[in-house]
């Protein structure tokens, strides 16, 4: 568990954390261990999967209205909070899927969200095979969403941690994380970081 003077200067500024990966990385679970160490609000929209199969435009109108919105919101109040999915999803799934997105808001939100120093932790598998998928169509691509996260990452400009995680030790993923948000913290340069 993280705890003491280290967690208590990471407090004191504003975080704006997205846990984005391929589906069956552990992402809910390790953000909302990292949010309740860190005692930074957690959000997941529970929408998404009424949408994804009945309304593919669901998305794009996310990221148009809400995803500008909400970081517009960010920008005003300083306020912080881990993210447990958001726009780096759209980048990737729209691609995987097939589906029109708006490139132009995924990179003005890219840009936003890099100013704002933004910190993606982007959890991945060496193997997707044995992935518990609700949807046959998101599961034969884990592999091809896997390497857009790749892509993602290094198309970014927020910082992005690419961390395996085989080991399923939420303990050691949690300092690989606290590490990065260390050295980010800190930084204005864009780190890029596998694990």
């Amino acid at each position: 568990m993280l705890r003491g003077e280290k967690v208590e200067k990471m407090r004191e500024k504003q975080w704006v954390i997205i846990f984005d990966g391929p589906d069956g990385c552990g992402k809910t679970n390790i953000a909302q261990a990292l949010s309740q160490a860190l005692g930074i609000p957690y959000f997941k929209n529970t929408d998404e999967h009424r949408y994804f199969r009945s309304d593919p435009d669901y998305f794009i109108h996310a990221i148009r209205y809400v995803d500008t919105y909400f970081t517009s919101y960010l920008e005003t109040t300083n306020s912080s909070v881990i993210l447990d999915r958001a726009w780096p999803s759209e980048w990737i799934y729209s691609k995987a899927m097939g589906r029109r997105t708006d490139e132009n808001v995924l990179l003005d939100l890219d840009k936003r969200h890099a100013k704002l120093g933004t910190i993606i932790i982007s959890p991945f598998r060496t193997d997707y095979k044995n992935v518990d998928e609700q949807y046959d169509e998101v599961k034969r691509r884990l592999p091809q969403i896997d390497k857009l996260y790749e892509e993602f990452a290094k198309w970014s400009r927020c910082h992005v941690l690419r961390i395996n995680v085989d080991n399923e030790d939420l303990q050691h993923q949690l300092h690989v994380i606290s590490d990065f948000l260390q050295i980010t913290g800190n930084s204005a340069d864009k780190f890029y970081y596998i694990r």
